[in-house]
């Protein structure tokens, strides 16, 4: 595989936890983790002598690759049903261009017929989840690795790399075991966590708001052979655990929360680590004023 740019991670000691570590994937260059997917697809477009890249996506994966695209010289086309307007603003600041559609499915598609771009989509293209896949790195500073790893849980671009690139650094001696990866849903939008009630996908956790995930064979299969499992938690929990996160000194967005509500349910006393997939500095929680 071509090389690509590999971000260090930035592990933080949770200050009311002293054996939970937080792994601060929100400093990386665009504020997520999916920074590390959008190094290698679009390290993959420049090899492969592309001029643009496009993916259909409003949130972090869309400024992630479109960000990539600015440093490798590449354009990026950002295909979108609806955005917020300071989503609007950070991608047209790095650059992209944005289409805009009706539907998620009218935008899936036009990326699928584009024979113009290449497909740097975190859902459809496989180098993603390589480059996801990077984070393990983090754990060999981490000796021994966590027993537990907190994380959100959407389409599965975070759970299957880790799951990957864990797997690797055991395979080859590097690490002694496997983490039990234990995701987390909404109760909003939970189809992995309670497939027989999913809910309707309306979450604060709007960056796991997806109720049909392609890869939800694979998600099940790796929670499986950790001994993991998903859990749907509540919005007012989510929401308690946003707030508590940036009082705690972790600027997450809600989708980050998801983690961190997951580590206050389970009451984890073993040593674990909280994947804090995004920055929320794109969109802070507000702030509760009580009457004058």
């Amino acid at each position: 595989m071509m090389a690509f740019p590999q971000f260090p991670a930035t592990l933080l000691p949770h200050p009311l936890f002293p054996r939970t570590t937080v792994v601060a994937e929100f400093a990386l260059p665009s504020g997520s983790f999916k920074d590390r997917g959008a190094a290698a697809v679009v390290a993959a477009a420049a090899a492969r002598g592309a001029r643009a890249v496009s993916l259909d996506s409003s949130g972090n994966a869309g400024l992630a690759v479109a960000m990539a695209a600015s440093r490798a010289g590449l354009a990026a086309v950002i295909r979108v049903a609806s955005i917020s307007p300071v989503k609007e603003a950070l991608l047209e600041a790095a650059g992209a261009r944005i289409e805009k559609f009706a539907t998620r499915a009218d935008a899936v598609r036009a990326c699928e017929d584009d024979r113009d771009s290449y497909d740097a989509s975190h859902v459809r293209n496989p180098l993603f989840r390589e480059g996801v896949a990077t984070l393990a790195a983090a754990w060999r500073a981490l000796a021994p690795l966590p027993g537990t790893i907190f994380l959100p849980l959407g389409n599965g671009s975070l759970l299957l790399g880790l799951f990957d690139g864990i797997s690797r650094l055991v395979q080859s001696g590097d690490a002694d075991r496997m983490p039990r990866l234990v995701a987390l849903q909404s109760e909003r939008c939970a189809p992995i966590a309670r497939p027989s009630d999913p809910g309707d996908g309306r979450t604060i956790a709007d960056g796991c708001a997806i109720l049909a995930p392609r890869a939800a064979p694979q998600i099940l299969e790796a929670l499986a052979r950790t001994g993991g499992m998903a859990i749907a938690v509540s919005e007012e929990e989510i929401e308690e655990a946003w707030r508590a996160a940036w009082r705690d000194g972790f600027p997450i967005e809600p989708t980050s929360a998801l983690a961190f509500a997951g580590r206050a349910r389970t009451g984890e006393i073993g040593d674990c680590a909280i994947v804090a997939t995004g920055s929320g500095l794109k969109s802070p929680p507000r702030v509760r004023r009580g009457p004058r």
